[in-house]
């Protein structure tokens, strides 16, 4: 009888990775001199659902169906010399006004003022136009000394005619900002992902510093 082989699944790509503290107020967030790479973007953008993808784990920043539900900066760490930040989204959320406020000021306060915040991955939708505001947001990126890298989302929901129309279009864009890395994306199918994935370890082989196991001063428990 033969000795039956148990198959070993392999290692995720990033091996230690773990939510580590979220915040309400972004003054509250430390500058440890550990880099940050920070996810934004419109609510239905798909922020959540891409890091999860990024670092092959399926429920680290919580996906709900109901977009605009991120609330707080969350927090990652990443072996422990890089964080990963979900951020508010932007545009249309099925919260209150007020309270879609309040997230706004939440996420441009951050991208204002953290110090360890070296590359935003803005978050696009392929099947819609670039606004205005994404576009400058790019250029504040690169007046800040920020690496942006602009993020189309849902490449797979493209027919061919449409995916050859916005590779123009971004052609187009980087001949505004040369410097621009952009990077077409479906987690659905892989697409995108091992480019996202090379842009972080670069970072993370930047600075490596070790980081105290207690959570920072001000952590707001869960994500939310």
């Amino acid at each position: 009888m033969s000795e039956e082989v148990q198959e070993t699944k392999p290692d995720p790509f990033f091996r230690e990775v773990r939510f580590y503290s979220s915040y309400a107020d972004a003054s509250k967030v430390p500058a440890r001199g550990i880099p940050q790479i920070a996810f934004a973007g419109r609510s239905n953008s798909g922020k959540s659902r891409l890091l999860n993808a990024i670092v092959e784990r399926k429920s680290l920043a919580k996906v709900s169906a109901v977009p605009g539900k991120t609330k707080l900066l969350n927090f990652f760490l990443v072996s422990k010399s890089l964080y990963l930040v979900d951020t508010p989204g932007f545009g249309y959320s099925a919260n209150s006004h007020k309270e879609h406020e309040q997230m706004m000021d939440l996420l441009m306060n951050y991208l204002n003022s953290a110090k360890d915040l070296k590359v935003l991955f803005l978050l696009s939708d392929a099947q819609r136009e670039l606004p205005e505001e994404e576009l400058e947001l790019i250029g504040t990126c690169f007046e800040r000394g920020m690496k942006p890298v602009l993020i189309r989302t849902k490449v797979d929901k493209l027919n061919q005619s449409d995916l050859a129309k916005l590779r123009k279009k971004m052609k187009n864009i980087q001949g505004l900002y040369p410097m621009l890395e952009v990077v077409l994306v479906s987690p659905k199918y892989g697409k995108g992902l091992p480019e996202l994935r090379k842009i972080i370890e670069t970072m993370m082989k930047t600075i490596i510093l070790p980081v105290e196991e207690e959570p920072f001063p001000g952590e707001a428990q869960g994500q939310g």
